[in-house]
């Protein structure tokens, strides 16, 4: 049986609202074990770009984004006692900004970053805060991709070692890997149209939503507890002790 034009065109509309429902809600639910990260396709900030993205987690602490652009370029979100904190060079010198308060209440929670020319904005769950930016903005121009790279919750374990000389905040390697689920990633590559971009590689990502740390935790002497695919594990990096509960 051939489908009339009209149906074939509802059809098409029907499941090209279903990719962008799914694509928008569905989350990525991260385990924070060593090594987790989730790579992206660089943004390019220029001097009106943007992103946005919402997050979930009880951490206090952790690393939600990180854009790297040659040697001296990047742009930091993290939560830093369950505030958010943005940090950003673009060449001239560093800027923090902080906003939010208890955001590791395990609800979802909205973070949109966007660039004014010299003015840099940080909006939390619609509350907008800004900066005007240090230094003198020069002309901006795209980089290599072997310049330029974007990270959720983490880095890959080779940036610790024979890669760390590649990023422009070195300290970004010691934030704690983000625990917990992030959706409706977007971003405006200068200022064009807002752009969801698909995972290039990961590692870390859970393929259900169920925290078995919940059901006890076997870690000791402050391990950390996490939940991967292949059962709990017990992260033993922030204490003195190590083996599979970290109690040697």
């Amino acid at each position: 049986m051939e489908l009339s034009v009209k149906t074939y065109i509802y059809l098409h509309n029907i499941l090209v609202f279903l990719a962008s429902y799914l694509g928008r809600t569905l989350p990525l639910n991260l385990d924070g074990s060593p090594g987790s990260y989730v790579l992206y396709p660089a943004w390019e900030p220029c001097l009106n770009g943007s992103f946005a993205f919402e997050f979930k987690t009880e951490e206090q602490h952790s690393l939600l984004l990180y854009l790297n652009r040659g040697q001296y370029f990047f742009f930091e979100v993290r939560l830093f006692k369950g505030r958010i904190g943005l940090r950003v060079n673009m060449g001239e010198g560093t800027m923090f900004i902080r906003a939010g308060e208890s955001l590791n209440d395990g609800k979802w929670h909205t973070v949109e970053v966007r660039q004014d020319g010299g003015v840099t904005y940080l909006k939390v769950d619609g509350v907008e805060y800004s900066k005007q930016y240090p230094g003198v903005l020069q002309n901006y121009a795209p980089l290599s991709s072997n310049d330029t790279f974007l990270f959720i919750g983490g880095l890959p374990m080779e940036y610790e070692s024979k890669k760390f000389k590649s990023l422009a905040l070195p300290s970004v390697i010691f934030e704690p890997r983000f625990r917990g689920s992030i959706r409706n990633f977007f971003y405006r590559n200068c200022g064009g149209e807002p752009t969801r971009p698909t995972p290039l590689e990961s590692s870390g990502i859970l393929s259900k939503d169920i925290d078995l740390c919940e059901r006890g935790n076997p870690c000791l002497n402050g391990g950390r507890c996490l939940t991967t695919d292949n059962g709990l594990f017990c992260d033993c990096t922030d204490t003195e002790y190590k083996g599979d509960r970290c109690d040697l």
